[in-house]
This record gives structure tokens, sequence and C-alpha cells, in this order.
């Protein structure tokens, strides 16, 4: 079995979503508690320009609500219920109705430096990277983040002009369709601290040259054992997952 990959980060996927409501408060506590200290999260902005913690492009999966949050106010989106919803993988432990939605501001204040958050830009819009930065900032947390993004290297250069010295995450999935490993080289370039692959394109090969060019390499989508292993075997930095727990019995089962 080969040596894991160091760094290697066992990263709450939105929390630790199969057991409580993804991106809520009760999720990332759950991360906590399991013992993680890395967790992943989505922001957008709400329309009176606060930074909502959401994954979709809408309300309508995860709460009671419709529509896209940036037509809501923070107080309007506040009153939605983010805990009655449910999903066939997920096995929640208890009761979650009533949880509420919550800011990055929430969250950085109550982990503060005792995790690394990767915080994904969702639907960039003009206002978003700023702000984030500044949220970031404003704690003293800027070694303890990554800013994540799929397909965008806009913000992620955004991101590195406001922030120099603050470690980014791309996922260039339409590139690696397109160019396969030129796309790794491309992140490379752009001064990008890790490569986000995905259990549908992960292989040795990206992660290698990822590590070959001074970058970490990591999974995501991961939805079953299988892929988890396989993303571990092949030598990536560690994955988001909604199980952490899983992740962390076989680290520890490998020594």
């Amino acid at each position: 079995m080969p040596d894991l990959a160091r760094p290697f980060r066992i990263i709450a996927h939105r929390g630790a979503s199969a057991y409580a409501p993804e991106n809520t408060m009760a999720a990332f506590r759950r991360a906590v508690e399991m013992g993680c200290t890395e967790v992943e999260t989505d922001v957008c902005l709400t329309r009176d320009g606060h930074l909502l913690l959401l994954h979709d492009d809408t309300l309508d999966r995860t709460t009671n609500g419709a529509g896209r949050a940036e037509d809501l106010t923070l107080d309007e989106l506040k009153r939605l219920d983010a805990g009655s919803w449910t999903d066939p993988l997920l096995s929640w432990d208890r009761d979650y109705r009533g949880e509420r939605l919550i800011t990055l501001q929430e969250l950085l204040d109550e982990f503060g430096d005792r995790l690394t958050c990767h915080v994904e830009i969702k639907n960039p819009m003009p206002g978003l990277v700023p702000a984030v930065v500044a949220a970031i900032a404003e704690r003293d947390l800027i070694d303890h983040v990554f800013i994540a993004a799929v397909n965008d290297d806009t913000s992620l250069q955004e991101a590195i002009r406001l922030a120099p010295g603050i470690r980014t995450a791309s996922a260039p999935v339409d590139l690696l369709r397109a160019e396969g490993p030129a796309a790794i080289r491309h992140c490379a370039e752009r001064g990008y601290s890790m490569v986000t692959l995905a259990a549908f394109n992960q292989t040795r090969e990206l992660v290698d040259l990822a590590h070959s060019l001074g970058m970490e390499a990591r999974s995501s989508g991961i939805r079953n054992r299988a892929q988890m292993i396989e993303a571990a075997d092949i030598g990536c930095n560690g994955m988001t997952i909604n199980w952490p727990d899983w992740l962390m019995d076989h680290v520890r089962d490998r020594g």
C-alpha cells in the first residue's frame, strides 16, 4: 500500500455533511467534534452584501425557501429552515429542523484559527472576492484559508492580487477535459497552491505532475469508500468528503 501524501488533508465537505445539514453551524461543529481540523464551504453574496454559506445556485434543495440568495436580504435568509430537507445518501443522527443558514463571518468567528477553511467562490459577482478576503484579513486568518474556485481563474487571480501569499485552489474541470495535463501546468503558471481533482478525473499522472510543479493535489466529489481509497492511493493530498470519519479511520488503519 503506497504511503499517504504529505500534507494529507481530511477536509469535511460543507462540514460533516453526511451527518448534519451542509453549510450549517451544526455540520461544522460535528466535524470539529469528530476531530477534523479542515473544512470546506461555499460562499455567495446576499442582496444586502452579506457573505452567505450556500452551495447551490438556489435555496430550493437545502432550505424551505426558493430562488436565489442574492435576491434576498440576510434577515430574510435567516428566517429559512435549513435543516428539514432529506437525501437518501445522508444519515443525519438527529432532527435538525429549524437549523439556520450562516455567514462566513460566523464560521470564522466560531472557529478562528482552530480550522483551515477551504472557501469556494460560488456565483462570481462584483464585490464577492474583496468581501471574502476582507473578512479573512480582518480576523488575521490569511494563513488558515484556501480560496477555491471551479473553472474560474478571474476570482482566484483577484484573491491573489488582494492578499499576496493567500493560498488558492483551482478545479480546472473544463480545461482538464479539453487539454488534459496542460491544465495542471496552467494552474502552476498562475501561482495556485493546489489543484482540485475529482473522483471522475483524478489520475496518478495528474497528481504527480501537480507535485512536480510545486502544488498540492486534492480530490473531491467522493461518493463512496472505494473512491476515497483510490484518491489516497494515487497520492492526493487528502480530499473533501461528507464522511470525514471514514477517512480518519482509513488513515488510522494505515498507521
